[in-house]
C-alpha cells in the first residue's frame, strides 16, 4: 500500500521471486533524479503483491519498460528502456516460470550503462524456455552490482508480467498491453431501478495467442473488483460465444484469485457453451467494513482487494474462426442460495443474468424472466401487490 511517510519503492512481482520487505525484496530510496520513464516512482509501506500491484495503488509510474518484440523461444527480442539520467540497469526474466530469477541464466542484462532517454537493448530469448506467462524485474540505479533482491541508495525496480510465445505466434491484446477496459453493471434487472451502474464495476484486459493459421490457442483474461455498490450478491462469468466446452483443455486452463490456483478451472460443466464462472459471489469478496458501498462512495475508498487470471488454453487443432471479437460476453448472475431481488417471489439462482447490450442470454437463464416486469397490482385477484414479480399467467 502506499505509505505517505516511506520514501521507498518496493517491486510487486509474487513473493516467490523476493519481493516483500521480510523477503529482502528489491527497494529503491526515491527523491533522488534516477528513475525509470517518465513518471518518478512513489513511496509504498512495503513491495505490493496481489491484488494490488504499484499501478493500481499509487501512481501509473510503471512506465519505463517496453517489449518492442515478441519474446519467442530461441529468438532475439528488443526491449525499450526510458531512463531519467545516466546510470546502470540490471534485469531478470523467470525463464523456466520455477518462481525466481536465481537460474544461472535469467540475469538478461548486467550492468548496462544507460543513457538518459529512450535506450534499445537485445536479450536473446533462450530456444528452451517454457511457453506462457512469467515475471521480469528490471533494477536502475546509480550504482552498479545490484541483485534482483536487497536495498538501493537511489533509483526504481519495475516488476512486468510477461509472455513467452512459440516462434511464429503473434498476440493481440485488448483494450491494450498494459490498459484496462471498465465493465460497469446494474443489478436490480428485471425490477426497473436507479440504474447507477455501479453495482458490479469490473477492469478487466485480455490477450488472445494466435496461432500461424490466426487460430486462437490461448486466451488470457486478467481484472480486478474494481468497485461494488450492490446489496444484492451476484457472481461474474465470461462466455465464449462461438466455442464449446469441448473445444476447451480442460486440463491445462487454470484460474486463479489473488495469484492463488482455484481447485476448479471455471468451466461450467452443466453447459455445452464455453461460459467461465470466475466467482460465484463478488461480494464475499469485499473486505469487512462499515462502509456498504465499496469503493462506490467518496467515503468508501478502501484498497483493492480482489483480482482474477483466467488462462484458458483450447484444443489443439481447434477451429476458432467463430470465436466472437474481445471482450467476448461478460455477464454477471445472481448467486445460487443468496436471497435474490426485491419483487422476485422464487429463487432463479444462476438463471437471473445480466449481460451487455445485443448479448442473448446463456443456456443457463432462466426463460421464466423473459417478459416478466415490476408490477404493484395483480391483475388476477385484483390485489395490491407492491414489488412483486407478475408475469403473463403468473401472480
Amino acid at each position: 500500500m502506499i505509505d505517505e511517510d516511506s520514501t521507498i519503492d518496493f517491486g510487486d512481482a509474487p513473493d516467490s521471486y523476493l519481493t516483500l520487505l521480510a523477503s529482502n525484496g528489491p527497494r529503491h530510496q526515491i527523491g533522488s533524479d534516477y528513475y525509470l520513464g517518465s513518471v518518478a516512482p512513489d513511496s509504498e509501506g512495503d513491495g505490493l503483491i496481489s491484488p494490488l500491484d504499484d499501478n493500481k495503488a499509487g501512481l501509473a509510474d510503471e512506465d519505463g519498460v517496453g517489449f518492442v518484440t515478441a519474446l519467442e523461444a530461441g529468438e532475439v527480442a528488443i526491449v525499450s528502456v526510458q531512463a531519467s539520467r545516466s546510470g546502470y540497469l540490471s534485469a531478470w526474466i523467470d525463464w523456466n516460470q520455477d518462481g525466481d530469477f536465481a537460474d544461472s541464466n535469467e540475469k538478461i542484462i548486467s550492468d548496462s550503462l544507460l543513457s538518459g532517454g529512450t535506450n534499445t537493448l537485445i536479450i536473446n530469448v533462450p530456444v528452451d524456455a517454457a511457453i506462457g506467462s512469467t515475471f521480469s524485474r528490471f533494477r536502475f540505479a546509480e550504482q552498479s552490482g545490484l541483485d534482483y533482491f536487497g536495498g538501493a541508495t537511489t533509483g526504481e525496480v519495475e516488476d512486468h508480467p510477461i509472455t513467452v510465445l512459440k516462434t511464429g505466434t503473434t498476440l493481440v491484446h485488448y483494450p491494450s498491453e498494459q490498459g484496462y477496459a471498465t465493465l460497469a453493471f446494474e443489478d436490480n434487472w428485471p425490477k426497473e431501478g436507479d440504474y447507477d451502474m455501479n453495482d458490479v464495476v469490473i477492469r478487466f484486459r485480455m490477450t488472445e495467442t494466435l496461432d500461424e493459421n490466426n487460430h486462437a490457442t490461448r486466451i488470457l483474461i486478467q481484472g480486478y473488483l474494481a468497485a461494488y455498490g450492490a446489496g444484492y450478491h451476484n457472481g461474474f462469468a465470461f462466455r465464449l460465444p462461438g466455442l464449446n466446452r469441448s473445444d476447451i483443455q480442460s486440463v491445462t486452463t487454470k484460474l486463479k484469485h489473488n495469484a492463488v490456483l482455484q481447485q476448479s478451472n471455471g468451466l461450467e460443466a452443466e453447459s455445452d457453451e464455453a461460459i467461465f464462472i470466475i466467482s460465484e459471489d463478488l461480494k464475499a469478496t469485499v473486505p469487512a467494513s462499515e462502509c456498504n458501498f465499496y469503493r462506490t462512495a467518496q467515503y468508501c475508498q478502501q484498497e483493492i482487494a480482489w483480482e482474477f487470471e483466467l488462462d484458458i488454453r483450447t484444443v489443439e487443432g481447434t477451429n476458432t474462426y467463430g470465436l466472437a471479437d474481445m471482450p467476448y460476453d461478460p455477464f454477471i448472475f445472481s448467486t445460487p442460495g443468496a436471497y435474490v431481488r426485491d419483487g422476485i417471489w422464487y429463487n432463479p439462482g444462476r438463471g437471473l443474468e445480466v449481460h451487455l447490450p445485443d448479448q442473448a442470454p446463456t443456456e443457463q437463464f432462466d426463460t421464466f424472466l423473459y417478459g416478466c416486469k415490476m408490477m404493484t397490482a395483480c391483475p388476477q385477484k385484483g390485489a395490491i401487490t407492491k414489488h412483486r414479480l407478475t408475469c403473463p399467467g403468473h401472480c
